[in-house]
């Protein structure tokens, strides 16, 4: 019986002790919880692949047989951004159908399409890209060098390849990563 009543007391301790913990640290932070990178907070806040990916579209996905993750060679960005700054470089609108944000421009994993992958038009090959019109782009916002993809966008575009995979019935194989991508 006393076993029964320490443990109880040993318990009763621990649970008013991380309460107290817990209410000082709330009190002594002034902001709202942030998603850190371990964190699962900034990958559950976003639409689902599916909904992004499909939601929305006036005909069924082309006839693809590809599919390219590269790195947008910026530090941050959305759509928007890139495809602006694409226009004043090369003088028209951004090569991809889909953007992964980095938390920078954008939310960290956002999925966002462009009006390529709205209309189910093909990216066009280029100076910097020598691609087939049958590819779907994946641009992920990162150097690749010094700015690295997150986890989160990572995560994102492993499960944004998977469905598009599974929708388009692209093969597996048919998947162009970065060279320094870490599956």
């Amino acid at each position: 019986m006393t076993e029964q009543a320490r443990t109880s007391r040993v318990l009763i301790g621990l649970i008013v002790s991380m309460t107290i913990g817990a209410v000082v640290l709330m009190a002594l932070d002034k902001g709202a919880v942030q998603g850190g990178p371990f964190s699962l907070a900034a990958y559950l806040s976003n639409d689902s692949v599916d909904k992004v990916a499909f939601e929305g579209l006036t005909s069924s996905p082309g006839q693809w047989r590809r599919i390219e993750v590269y790195y947008s060679q910026t530090t941050r960005g959305n759509v928007q951004e890139l495809e602006t700054l694409n226009r004043l470089s090369k003088g028209h609108d951004l090569n991809a159908h889909f953007v992964i944000c980095n938390g920078q421009g954008g939310k960290e994993g956002e999925i966002e399409r462009t009006n390529r992958w709205l209309l189910q038009q093909p990216c066009l090959p280029g100076d910097t890209w020598s691609g087939s019109m049958d590819t779907i782009r994946i641009c992920v916002v990162a150097d690749g060098v010094g700015q690295m993809p997150t986890e989160c966008q990572m995560a994102r575009s492993r499960e944004l390849v998977k469905t598009l995979c599974k929708e388009a019935r692209i093969n597996r194989n048919m998947v162009a990563w970065p060279a320094n991508w870490r599956m």
